[in-house]
């Protein structure tokens, strides 16, 4: 990480960060359960539906921001139990992206999410 004493020849630490940025933007799909239909006493039928999550390089903030999307969303109906695309991203998707952004070498500094 930048300091004032270990600058890595650069004057602030937005132009560190944006020297180390790897790509301009990534595109990933992570697969999810969700419950398709809740009969009651702890008894659930189990959907699948994907996530698509795009990770694109700001200038502005000096990190990638993060946009995610559920082409599906219309079969994922709340009155079974679920919750919207952002309970989903939260709770399960969230922490596979960062791991795999990790894996690429994209550390948390280089994030704006």
């Amino acid at each position: 990480m930048w300091s004032e004493s270990n600058n890595y020849g650069f004057e602030n630490e937005l132009d560190y960060l944006r020297s180390i940025k790897k790509d301009d933007g990534y595109t990933f799909t992570y697969p999810f359960e969700y419950i398709a239909k809740n009969h009651g006493n702890d008894t659930y039928d189990i959907g699948t539906a994907d996530m698509v999550v795009r990770v694109q390089w700001s200038d502005a903030e000096a990190g990638y921001k993060v946009a995610y999307d559920v082409p599906e969303m219309y079969k994922i109906d709340p009155a079974e139990g679920n919750g919207d695309a952002e309970s989903f991203y939260e709770s399960d998707v969230y922490w596979r992206l960062g791991s795999d952004l990790d894996g690429m070498g994209i550390g948390v500094e280089l994030r704006a999410f």
